[in-house]
């Protein structure tokens, strides 16, 4: 089981996890979230 990064397309909440949410907790969209490299997940969470 890895670990990795999701961001929402529609709002830009970062999740990390086994997998995105099927609902963002954020913005309420459902299957918003995609995978993103750690360094475009550091740089939305502005570290």
């Amino acid at each position: 089981m890895v670990k990795r990064f999701f961001e929402c397309q529609v709002c830009g909440d970062i999740h990390y996890g086994e997998s995105g949410p099927a609902i963002c907790p954020t913005c309420s969209t459902e299957e918003a979230y995609e995978e993103v490299e750690i360094i475009e997940a550091k740089e939305a969470m502005d570290l």
